[in-house]
């Protein structure tokens, strides 16, 4: 025997030991080995779909030559290379050197590995090459947009965006920009799989034009078409949404000194433990009065309560120094504080002119 072919044998060998390691360690995952090049000659030739091919349809003629002698044909086709654990077509007693794979054997994207062998006097040949290929659809068409009407004025927060159903389509892709150049993104969304949007909560603004597009996808994001035309609609006028905000005033002067300061909050349940949102405050001093505006933010609907509270250290949200709708009346007094006037976000509309008095001095908290 000639040296190369020792060497060949040897080689060979060790990649069958290689090859039985990897699929003894494999449990179900999926091995890609390399695709010959070349057929064997002793086996079925297959034809087509072409080795490493792309189709567009799920319903491909698996096709190879007549093998001599053969009285029937076996088929396999899996989504591993290997052949191992998962099967998507095993089917023998082919009469013919071709095969039409059922509709709903076969997914988009992913590689399906197929090989066939021969029934010929005695037993099967030994199985062809194996080839693979995927099924990758066609682009689909660009979405047609349905509502908010484009150019709509007076539009809520959180407005449906709707647009028809694109045949073909797996998910959509929604983009609203506060530009029809789309350079200045607000939403980029990931896979939808309806033909409609909610915006959430906490995006868009008043009295603002907004434009918004949308594109279809398949073949699990492998294809995707073109964006429909850009339409554009206009949020009302009005409040900030999800906001509350007002005016709080000080009723004394003896302020705590940096680097403590004052919040107000929006609580969710009172007695307060833990506000939902706050905003810091900012103290100016306006003729005899010190002052400071607020605007609480990214407040869901709901109802809440409005409270100053100091931010000194384990004090934080339960000193609290002004309430909406009791101001700095303690509870020896009345029984205000122990069941103050809530504000409500409705339809995410904001809220404003919520006013009231606090106290400064942390000795002179309500509770």
């Amino acid at each position: 025997m000639k040296l190369k072919s020792v060497l060949l044998l040897a080689s060979a060998a060790i990649a069958l030991t290689a090859v039985l390691t990897i699929q003894s360690c494999k449990n179900d995952s999926v091995v890609e080995t390399p695709n010959p090049t070349t057929q064997n000659p002793n086996a079925p030739e297959l034809l087509s779909p072409n080795n490493e091919g792309t189709i567009n349809f799920f319903t491909p003629v698996l096709d190879w030559n007549d093998f001599s002698g053969a009285t029937s044909y076996r088929v396999q086709i899996s989504m591993d290379a290997n052949f191992a654990g998962t099967m998507i077509i095993d089917s023998s007693g082919i009469s013919s050197s071709q095969f039409v794979v059922p509709n709903g054997k076969l997914t988009t994207s992913i590689y399906n590995y197929w090989r066939v062998s021969a029934a010929v006097s005695g037993g099967y040949s030994p199985w062809s090459s194996t080839w693979r290929f995927r099924i990758i659809l066609s682009a689909p068409a660009a979405p047609v947009l349905i509502s908010p009407p484009n150019g709509s004025i007076n539009q809520p927060f959180t407005p449906l965006l709707d647009w028809n159903d694109v045949d073909s389509a797996d998910f959509y892709r929604v983009q609203i920009a506060s530009s029809p150049a789309f350079n200045i993104m607000l939403l980029d969304t990931g896979r939808i799989y309806v033909s409609q949007y909610q915006v959430p909560q906490f995006i868009l603004n008043v009295n603002t034009p907004y434009f918004w597009r949308v594109n279809a996808s398949n073949s699990n994001g492998a294809s995707t078409g073109p964006w429909s035309s850009t339409w554009s609609f206009t949020t009302m006028n009005g409040p900030q949404p999800n906001s509350i905000s007002g005016l709080i005033t000080f009723a004394d002067t003896n302020f705590l000194q940096l680097p403590l300061y004052y919040k107000v909050g929006a609580f969710a349940e009172w007695p307060p433990f833990s506000a939902i949102s706050f905003d810091s405050l900012e103290i100016t001093h306006v003729g005899n009065l010190y002052q400071a505006n607020y605007r609480i933010t990214r407040l869901f609907d709901g109802q809440y309560y409005i409270a100053v509270f100091p931010e000194v250290g384990s004090l934080n949200g339960v000193n609290i120094l002004g309430i909406y709708g009791c101001d700095t009346v303690h509870v020896e007094f009345s029984n205000c504080p122990l069941s103050p006037t809530s504000v409500s976000i409705i339809n995410n509309w904001g809220v404003e002119g919520i006013n009231f008095l606090s106290w400064a001095d942390t000795s002179k908290s309500i509770f």
